[in-house]
């Protein structure tokens, strides 16, 4: 692979004198998702707080275009990177649209008014997801699939080269699933690299993507999602009883079938 959107290397993290990510190395490549899976603890959520900068590796690299992440301020992550992580929180009585607008501060600041393009990016993602008809509710007042769903529109808002997202569909229904897949495959078709995790192996087979899934902090595998979502492969990493009943890439007609026996 030339030029990937991410490079990892030789990748150790530990909380204390736990070892979360074991000499991690892989690629991710540009223009594509990728999705990260495995099972409670296998390290996911790490990865990608180390891929934001906010956790410190003990050991290893992650370039991010091509340069060392170690070397890159806030200000320039802001611009290379959005992020949606599993819950937001917030202290304030925020309405949707105040924290859309969120994602504009990369370039306009805190203090600096939205310009009209700054507008028409809010209104054009919003519109995509269907927030804009709740733009003047309390954040807080919103349920968890709502919550959910305004905080990937605010990833989209940022306008970044690269997405993040720590189980962004964990909260939504099945069609609001496929939805946000959809609007996902499209934007790699405008260049964008979107790495998520998940728990649910027939997102990465609803759409042409890529998948890695880790085990105790460990790459078990890495490739095209059509060729790395094997019944052996989730057989090791989730437990015998996994059975793939469909592992055909789907048309955005359906998910696969994942049945427990």
């Amino acid at each position: 692979m030339s030029n990937p959107a991410i490079h990892i290397e030789n990748l150790c993290f530990s909380y204390e004198k736990a070892m979360v990510l074991k000499r991690l190395s892989m690629d991710i490549e540009q223009g594509r998702i990728c999705f990260v899976m495995g099972n409670n603890g296998s390290g996911k959520t790490t990865l990608l707080k180390n891929l934001m900068g906010f956790l410190v590796p003990q050991l290893g690299e992650i370039q991010i275009q091509g340069k060392p992440i170690a070397s890159l301020d806030r200000q320039v992550m802001s611009k290379l990177i959005s992020y949606v992580p599993q819950a937001i929180h917030l202290n304030t009585d925020f309405t949707v649209v105040d924290y859309l607008s969120l994602g504009r501060t990369p370039y306009t600041g805190f203090s600096s008014k939205l310009s009209d393009e700054d507008y028409d990016i809010i209104e054009r993602y919003s519109v995509m997801l269907g927030v804009d008809l709740i733009y003047d509710i309390p954040f807080n007042k919103l349920s968890g699939g709502q919550k959910q769903i305004v905080a990937i529109a605010r990833s989209l808002i940022q306008d970044t080269p690269l997405i993040i997202m720590d189980e962004p569909m964990s909260a939504l229904d099945l069609g609001k699933q496929m939805e946000v897949l959809k609007i996902l495959g499209d934007l790699t078709i405008q260049g964008k690299t979107i790495v998520l995790t998940t728990h649910n192996p027939n997102h990465a087979l609803a759409v042409d993507s890529n998948a890695c899934f880790l085990q105790q902090g460990e790459l078990v595998a890495l490739g095209e999602s059509c060729s790395v979502v094997r019944e052996d492969i989730l057989q090791q990493v989730y437990g015998d009883f996994i059975r793939l009943d469909h592992g055909e890439k789907m048309d955005f007609v359906g998910f696969a079938s994942l049945s427990n026996m």
